[in-house]
């Protein structure tokens, strides 16, 4: 039988999802991580509820270059100084600022990998020139063009499996490894363009996994990251306390749900899946450069925090901000570089999250060859590490334990 405030917590991340009603208080029982995290879903002082998450989709086109224009109108609306000197405000609120407003206080080993994951901020026109074959003429740099290459649509034309089809495979591939045990379930959300996106509503048994209605290139590998975080809610043990049930490291999340996606990069991988070859190449092609590119982005987004000093003013940030989007060499807003930014723990999860990813795979070859995920064993040692709740650096020590037992 659930605690008042576990049942308490699955309703108000419902509400919060935009898919159940308000629960109502926090319950009187709950208390320390558990009561900052349910006070952070619950309504505001003036007994607003945050916008849902998963409003339903009602625009009259999945269009995504209509979708990426509009955006990108929005942004060149706001205002540039404002969003400077709003991004100073938050630096300005703890330090690191970014681990501000966190339910679960940071290890010092997952605080010290975010704090030096950043590293220089390298050009992309190169790199988006290769990856479109585009001519010397031919501007690469625009949003719009970056939002084709990622999507999938520059160049030619390839059938794409619908959602449903790569939702099947991948579960029961995903299943057949233990990651995804048939008791957790699975609330699906279909919108009409959307990235994946999972969220823990019962850890474990219950999450919710927003899947987008519109075949898309990328959609595999958006799959295989979000069934990752999906299958850390599914492992985590039951008889845990409920606080340490629902502290995620996001250094280890991120790391985690890049390594099972960077599967979408295995050429022998993606042919076992029975797909059309000329799908899964464009699957291998566009998930190999998507992350050279997003590397690239995020490393600006956290050198806008890490160059500036301590008492620089909206200007200097303004002007660190176009100097950053020009060594990236490309067209982009200010606009768009700070609003990145202010999300100070997101970019660097990431950078941290792909350093993560490479050790936990280095482990992997190294136990069980290139060809790793097709040993259970690995797979056994991969579950095994998930079901803990340690950070970072404790994950990767319990794999690689994990990985000399089965060598020796």
């Amino acid at each position: 039988m659930p605690r008042p405030e576990e049942a308490y917590l699955e309703a108000r991340v419902l509400a919060h999802l935009g898919l159940g009603a308000d629960p109502g208080p926090v319950p009187a029982s709950a208390s320390g991580g558990v009561r900052r995290l349910l006070t952070h879903l619950a309504p505001d002082g003036r007994g607003a509820p945050p916008p849902p998450l998963l409003a339903l989709d009602t625009s009259p086109t999945a269009d995504p270059a209509v979708r990426r224009a509009a955006v990108d109108r929005r942004l060149a609306a706001m205002d540039a100084g404002e969003l400077a000197a709003g991004f100073l405000e938050r630096r300005r609120t703890g330090d690191p600022w970014w681990e501000r407003g966190r339910p679960f206080p940071l290890t010092s080993g997952t605080r010290s990998r975010l704090l030096r994951c950043g590293g220089p901020v390298e050009p992309v026109d190169g790199l988006l020139r290769r990856w479109s074959g585009a001519g010397r003429d031919e501007d690469v740099t625009t949003p719009a063009f970056r939002t084709a290459l990622r999507e999938g649509r520059h160049g030619g034309a390839v059938a794409l499996p619908p959602a449903d089809t790569l939702l099947r495979i991948l579960v029961t591939r995903l299943r057949q490894a233990g990651l995804l045990p048939p008791e957790h379930r699975v609330t699906l959300v279909r919108k009409v363009w959307t990235s994946a996106v999972a969220v823990p509503v019962r850890v474990p048994g219950r999450s919710v996994l927003v899947l987008s209605t519109t075949p898309a290139v990328p959609a595999l590998a958006h799959l295989l990251h979000e069934l990752a975080h999906v299958a850390e809610h599914a492992l985590r043990a039951p008889d845990s306390t409920l606080e340490s049930r629902w502290r995620f490291d996001p250094v280890r999340s991120e790391g985690w749900a890049l390594l099972l996606e960077s599967l979408a990069t295995d050429p022998e991988w993606l042919a076992a899946l029975g797909l059309p070859p000329s799908y899964t190449e464009a699957v291998r092609t566009t998930a190999t450069y998507t992350e050279l590119l997003d590397r690239q982005m995020f490393r600006a987004a956290a050198a806008l925090d890490d160059e500036l000093p301590p008492d620089a003013t909206p200007a200097e940030t303004l002007a660190l901000a176009r100097d950053l989007t020009a060594r990236l060499r490309v067209d982009r807003t200010p606009q768009a570089l700070l609003q990145d930014a202010a999300d100070g723990l997101q970019p660097r999860a990431y950078l941290a999250g792909f350093a993560w990813r490479d050790e936990a795979l280095q482990c992997l070859r190294d136990g069980w060859g290139p060809r790793w995920w097709a040993d259970p064993t690995a797979w056994t040692a991969v579950t095994a590490g998930l079901r803990g709740d340690g950070d970072a650096r404790a994950a990767l020590d319990a794999l690689a334990s994990r990985t000399a037992a089965g060598v020796a």
